[in-house]
């Protein structure tokens, strides 16, 4: 498990419930998905009171939003120079290809 995952678990004891296995197995996919493509990181994963993990990460003008939620889906929003350009919930295969296509758009 990522030590940032680690750190946001022992957060999440003091304050709410810890996210389910669903929502951790999600976050570190996530974060492997991050760390393989090799964009600095400026967030880091918090817990919500809802036992999951939400993560607000920024790349130039473009902000991600996005929170692995205990059902198993990524709950996000895509917001440049702050106007939403897209949002949704989905599981975290069908995310990733979403994400990767507004990051084609954010950094290229």
């Amino acid at each position: 498990m990522h030590p940032e995952i680690e750190a946001a678990l022992t957060v999440a004891e003091y304050y709410y419930t810890a996210p389910n296995a669903i929502a951790l197995q999600n976050a570190e996919k996530l974060l492997n998905y991050i760390e393989d493509i090799n964009l600095e990181r400026t967030g880091k994963f918090v817990p919500t009171q809802s036992q999951g993990l939400y993560m607000l990460w920024s790349i130039e003008d473009w902000e991600f939003h996005m929170e692995c939620i205990k059902n198993g889906n990524i709950l996000y929003a895509f917001v440049k120079n702050g106007c939403k350009e897209a949002s949704g919930s989905y599981p975290i295969d069908e995310f990733i290809p979403q994400l990767e296509r507004y990051l084609l758009i954010g950094v290229a």
